[in-house]
């Protein structure tokens, strides 16, 4: 069962330190490392060999109940394409999926950010999260990215 508890008062980095998945020395080197080169968590912790993304795939679905989606089969609208910028969707490793009504559902490697509940393009929504691989969103970003050019 999904728990949106878990989700809005808590953060990957905070979530994985109290699974004992990463040390506050580990932390420390990846703030770094994501402040000077940006982008989300899930992405960082996966690459530095603190966990794999199918490691990071199982916690969260177990601890959150969030359902699992394979994006590099997903085909946005067009039309939610344009309102969220790759800026975006790099900066809080999410893709949008579909968009009927008010009902926004979203793909994630890190379920774990209120700016996805908050921003500009989703505050006015509810939102539907599903948890993604980190690889796979990487890959639907490099693909939407090269079809824009």
């Amino acid at each position: 069962m999904y728990n949106p508890k878990i989700l809005l008062n808590n953060t990957l980095d905070k979530f994985l330190k109290n699974k004992k998945i990463i040390q506050n020395q580990q932390l420390k080197e990846l703030e770094h490392i994501r402040n000077v080169e940006g982008g989300g968590w899930a992405g960082h912790f996966v690459d530095s060999g603190c966990l794999t993304e199918n490691e990071l795939l199982r916690l969260i679905i177990e601890e959150t109940g969030l359902p699992y989606i394979p994006i590099i089969s997903v085909t946005p609208p067009d039309h939610l394409i344009n309102e969220f910028t790759f800026d975006f969707m790099k900066a809080f490793e999410c893709f949008p999926v579909d968009k009927i009504g008010n009902i926004l559902t979203i793909a994630t490697p890190n379920p774990f950010q209120q700016e996805l509940f908050r921003s500009r393009n989703t505050k006015d929504c509810m939102i539907r999260l599903f948890v993604c691989r980190i690889s796979e969103w990487r890959e639907k970003i490099r693909i939407m990215t090269q079809s824009k050019k």
